[in-house]
């Protein structure tokens, strides 16, 4: 009864087009594509159902699941790109039972189908590799071992081999073929892709000496960069600078120059500061009982002061003092060493040289931590009867 029905209506068609006044192969030919063409309606209507249901129920039970593996696939659009193929499955399908009274023409939608279905799957892949960067991101270990460049690479392999397998369709040819023929390009692609391997095989080397990390606070002096690391890809690793402009240096230049990471120091808990101050040797002198009594106030040990082991200096007091004063300053670090030693004389005066582990991090903070110890010791000298040099 169906097959009635459906030849009387393509019966009515026909006779209402040979009314409107169209030739017989007209009519003929109009008649046997409508069938494709219903075929690529209800296709399309399938490709937006398909749609609804991925973006509304697929949606809840994505956000309902306790992973974040399958935000990451909807967020990156896999699964509404995936259902970019459906069209192209349908009229496959049908594709013969439709027109096969027309080869060629079979033939040529088959190729648009194919190279329709390739486009896609390159796009789907791209998403795909995007949300498994996104996955891998919520792990720590995604701060140390960045992936970025890794996925940039899978990338062009992608889209590489994509080209290869389009061309081959559009042209006929086995894709080995043109594998072949690249072969004799390889000299011009090596030039192409040059930036793409060497930020590739520096950032293998990066990776597995664990060189840089986002996060890092880094210097390099020939290209007056100062600042934290916010993104290492294939060709540029991005640096916040401490004036929160952005300077971006050739992922390879990391393993071929000189570079100065300060994440051990971080670290270690403790920044270190070294500073040192010229005494003027003319103000060094013995202890006497009037200094004894001026510095009464000081943290001194006794013993020290009485002692026979050369310190019964006003200097050697001052070293002692400035000893104690690190040791229970808040700021320092006293699980790593405090040094305060004297260096050679020098024609402008004997150095006093004191070096400390700070544990603050902050560079502002730092900066007054240094400056505010600094002043402290050149207001406290002249307590002790020693003078800083300064020349005339």
């Amino acid at each position: 009864m169906n097959s009635i029905q459906t030849k009387s209506i393509v019966e009515s068609l026909r006779d209402l087009l040979l009314q409107w006044g169209f030739s017989s192969n007209v009519t003929n030919v109009i008649v046997d594509f409508l069938g494709l063409f219903i075929v690529l309606v209800v296709s399309i209507l399938v490709y937006y159902i398909v749609k609804y249901v991925i973006n509304r129920v697929l949606k809840r039970m994505v956000l309902r699941s306790k992973s974040r593996w399958d935000d990451h696939l909807y967020e990156q659009k896999v699964f509404t790109r995936l259902a970019l193929i459906i069209p192209a499955l349908i009229i496959d399908v049908f594709l013969s039972t439709t027109i096969a009274g027309y080869p060629k023409v079979i033939n040529f939608i088959e190729v648009v189908l194919s190279l329709y279905s390739a486009v896609i799957m390159i796009i789907v892949a791209n998403s795909f590799l995007n949300a498994v960067y996104h996955i891998y991101g919520d792990f720590h270990l995604a701060d140390s071992k960045p992936i970025k460049g890794y996925v940039q690479i899978g990338k062009i392999i992608v889209f590489v081999v994509g080209s290869i397998v389009i061309i081959s369709m559009m042209i006929g040819q086995s894709p080995l073929t043109i594998l072949a023929g690249l072969g004799a390009m390889s000299a011009v692609l090596l030039l192409i892709f040059k930036d793409s391997i060497l930020g590739f095989v520096a950032g293998v080397m990066i990776s597995n000496n664990d060189l840089l990390r986002i996060g890092d606070w880094m210097t390099m002096q020939k290209h007056n960069v100062d600042g934290v690391v916010i993104d290492i890809s294939l060709v540029i690793v991005k640096v916040r600078n401490f004036d929160n402009s952005i300077s971006m240096i050739p992922t390879y230049s990391f393993i071929s120059e000189s570079f100065q990471n300060w994440r051990s120091m971080l670290e270690a808990g403790g920044r270190r500061l070294r500073r040192s101050i010229l005494i003027d040797l003319q103000s060094v002198r013995k202890v006497d009982d009037g200094l004894i009594e001026k510095t009464r106030n000081f943290s001194i040990p006794n013993q020290i002061i009485t002692s026979n082991t050369g310190n019964q200096t006003n200097l050697g007091l001052f070293r002692w003092y400035l000893i104690d004063y690190l040791t229970n300053h808040p700021a320092v670090n006293q699980q790593m060493s405090i040094l305060v030693r004297l260096q050679p004389s020098l024609e402008n005066g004997i150095p006093l040289e004191f070096t400390v582990f700070s544990v603050i991090e902050s560079l502002n903070e730092y900066e007054n931590f240094q400056s505010g110890l600094m002043e402290h010791i050149l207001t406290t000298l002249p307590q002790f009867d020693l003078k800083v040099y300064q020349r005339p």
